[in-house]
């Protein structure tokens, strides 16, 4: 029988564990949905990051578009205020914090942001820790307006615990039991390729721009027409 989604804590919920997350080698991922956001299509003047945890993802955009030439601001929301606190010491650190603002905020009710805000609309690995995903996929439509872009990336949720433990030993061998267990409960919390899609067709959004683009992601590539 297929594995049922299993939700998890969400991270980052104490100082412990913001550190644990910010502790775990996730250099290569981040960097492929950087690369794979300027190589998919235009990427802001305005960037919001949806879930920006302790703030690689802003600083990568910052340093990609510095290296084509473009000019970025990016908005990074967390609902975390440890995680903030993090981004905020690694955003003076490299350079860039009078290019990134930081707000607490809760994805969960992205309410006091305005329909349109930005150019585009991103998030990495945070859909997984919601329990209603589509709230996510959602407000980074909203947010995008109609002739924004949604640049959504996820794990997913393979069919049974053989595949899961061997995601495991392909992709987190060197870390420590605690972090392990942590991405463990995250492949049982992630969705599959057709929940994803389902909700996607469900917002209006063309099912057929969400694919598999690796081993254990997804990812929602999503550009409006007006």
């Amino acid at each position: 029988m297929a594995l049922q989604r299993v939700l998890e804590p969400e991270i980052g919920e104490s100082a412990e564990d913001a550190d644990l997350y910010h502790a775990m080698d996730h250099t290569a991922v981040n960097q492929q949905f950087v690369d794979d956001l300027f190589s998919g299509g235009p990427v802001g003047p305005r960037v919001i990051d949806l879930g920006c945890g302790p703030g690689e993802i802003p600083i990568l955009i910052c340093r990609n578009a510095d290296h084509v030439g473009l000019e970025v601001e990016v908005l990074g929301i967390d609902s975390d205020v440890e995680m903030l606190d993090i981004a905020k010491r690694e955003l003076e650190i490299e350079g860039v914090i009078d290019r990134v603002t930081l707000q607490h905020a809760d994805i969960k009710d992205l309410s006091c942001f305005e329909d349109g805000l930005v150019h585009t609309a991103v998030s990495n690995t945070v859909a997984h820790h919601l329990a209603e995903p589509r709230l996510l996929l959602a407000a980074a439509k909203r947010l995008a307006g109609d002739a924004g872009r949604v640049f959504v990336r996820d794990l997913y949720r393979p069919e049974d615990e053989a595949t899961v433990e061997a995601l495991i030993r392909a992709h987190a061998e060197g870390e420590p039991p605690s972090a392990q267990q942590l991405y463990r409960q995250s492949l049982h919390a992630a969705l599959t390729l057709e929940e994803v899609r389902a909700i996607v067709n469900d917002l209006g959004m063309d099912a057929a721009s969400v694919k598999m683009t690796s081993d254990r992601h997804w990812t929602l590539d999503w550009r409006g027409t007006a």
